[in-house]
């Protein structure tokens, strides 16, 4: 017999239920919105010109965004290069070496965790930038500089997860690998890793994501340059940079203005698309 809910608690189903509607409805009109944009963008000026364009001109009529999607992926790419060896390393010898300050490390990283991002961007202007400008000769405005400052500020959200992921593997398992013999190396390399590997890649693509979607430090040491970067000294842009500085270029009504709607549905779809694979590296979990 199904029980009756009181007063309270049809409230609060009716206030969750109200809740979880809104959210779908809010997500599927920012879709509706973007891609409404984005159909009168490449109706207007053509698809294959648009991802494969080279010359970013909004005010001439050139909307070339290969340069920001080149830049997006240079970026993200510094950044995992280095924060993955990093969060990893960290994780194997807070787990292996250390085992009981692990909580004390989940703490501190936690609150790393929680600065602002503006904070890493600063960080970067006054520190990232000036070291390459000495090193490289250039302005130090790079896709160097952005990727390094994105791997110092997705490296404590890495760490963190990669801890969570080798600390998950059982403490049997481990026992009854010293126990036939293996050395704590081999117990880490050939077991905690090898049954980690999914919730690591689980954490590499949330990094990622984090990566791809960030703006704020990215845009104060990136340097803005609207054109394909000829190396990694170079300044540049993402998608992200792009967006904020063309948002009072190309306000709503301005020819034009419908490529931020394309480049925000590029970047949804990017996230949308790291979101499956998420899922999909969930189920493969064991």
């Amino acid at each position: 017999m199904k029980r009756q809910m009181g007063m309270g608690d049809q409230c609060l189903y009716r206030v969750v239920w109200v809740g979880a509607f809104s959210l779908v409805v809010l997500g599927i009109a920012i879709f509706a919105i973007l891609f409404w944009g984005t159909a009168k963008f490449v109706l207007a000026h053509g698809l294959n010109q648009s991802l494969l364009g080279l010359i970013y001109e909004p005010t001439q009529g050139r909307f070339g965004l290969l340069p920001f999607m080149a830049g997006s992926l240079v970026v993200s790419g510094i950044a995992l290069a280095v924060a993955i060896p990093l969060a990893l390393s960290l994780a194997v010898t807070v787990v292996d070496m250390t085992p009981r300050r692990t909580e004390t490390v989940r703490q501190i990283l936690s609150g790393l965790v929680a600065i602002p991002s503006v904070v890493f961007g600063w960080w970067g202007l006054s520190v990232v930038v000036p070291a390459i400008r000495w090193i490289s000769g250039h302005s130090g405005f790079s896709l160097l500089a952005a990727g390094l400052v994105l791997a110092v500020m997705i490296l404590p959200t890495l760490s963190l997860l990669s801890i969570n992921a080798l600390t998950r593997v059982r403490v049997q398992w481990v026992e009854g690998s010293l126990a036939l013999g293996a050395t704590p190396d081999q117990t880490m390399g050939r077991l905690i890793l090898a049954v980690s590997r999914f919730p690591l890649l689980e954490a590499s693509i949330i990094a990622l994501g984090r990566a791809l979607g960030e703006t704020m430090a990215v845009q104060m040491v990136i340097g803005g340059r609207v054109l394909l970067p000829h190396g990694l000294v170079s300044p540049g842009a993402t998608l992200t940079t792009q967006i904020l500085t063309d948002m009072s270029l190309l306000p709503p009504g301005v020819s034009g203005h419908h490529v931020l709607d394309f480049m925000a549905l590029l970047l949804l779809a990017a996230m949308y698309g790291m979101v499956v694979l998420l899922e999909r590296t969930r189920r493969m979990s064991p």
